[in-house]
């Protein structure tokens, strides 16, 4: 059984190296056995302080595969992004991982700026982007989950105060919790919590909006000054 643990352990740690060597400027860490992926812009230099994206992936539990800047390079968009992804593999759940671990080990190796964080997740990782946000909500400007699979209200007036923006297809079967979290928000007093409904999409949303100037955009007029 020992043996059969190992063996798996080396074939999912070498499937994690073998899909960051398909992004740019990749720098591979691990904090905690969760291993996490930091890119940097094309023009990074290190005395700059960068706008960053923490990005937590879906289901399929790739990290790579919905990168962010993939799609804004291949819109081409300009990226002025950091980006960290972790892997939330082999049975792991966002609302377990130390995501501001992760954080701020990344804060030793890049030029951070402390005042532009931001949550983005899709799908499982929307859902772990509302599970995160009371512990991160100090640390963000904003956080934006897409089509999230879940999310619980409760507690949920408490990050009234952070700009939040979910994207959700209407034919999707968790739009109707979107909506439902959203007026959570909307009733606690947030002026900064909307729902972007995209009509008539179900859950494959994300080449669309990381492919979109617009949403990039957004994230960085979201400054905590």
């Amino acid at each position: 059984m020992k043996i059969k643990y190992i063996v798996l352990i080396s074939f999912l740690t070498f499937a994690w190296i073998t899909q960051a060597q398909d992004l740019k400027n990749a720098i591979q860490r691990n904090y905690k056995n969760i291993p996490f992926i930091i890119t940097t812009p094309d023009d990074y230099i290190k005395n700059k302080k960068y706008p960053t994206i923490l990005f937590l992936h879906g289901g399929d539990r790739s990290n790579t595969k919905h990168h962010p800047s993939k799609y804004a390079s291949k819109a081409g968009l300009e990226f002025p992004f950091i980006v960290i992804a972790p892997s939330c593999i082999s049975g792991c759940s966002w609302s377990n991982v130390d995501l501001k671990g992760i954080l701020n080990q990344a804060k030793d190796e890049v030029s951070i700026d402390p005042n532009r964080i931001y949550l983005v997740g899709y799908s499982m990782g929307g859902a772990g982007t509302w599970a995160n946000l009371k512990k991160m909500s100090t640390s963000l400007a904003a956080a934006t989950p897409l089509a999230p699979a879940g999310g619980s209200t409760s507690g949920l007036c408490d990050v009234k105060n952070l700009a939040i923006r979910v994207y959700h297809g209407t034919a999707d079967y968790g739009y109707t919790n979107s909506k439902k979290m959203i007026k959570t928000l909307q009733d606690c007093g947030a002026n900064s919590a909307e729902l972007i409904s995209l009509e008539g999409e179900g859950h494959g949303i994300w080449p669309s909006i990381l492919s979109d100037a617009s949403f990039y955009e957004w994230l960085l007029s979201q400054s905590r000054n």
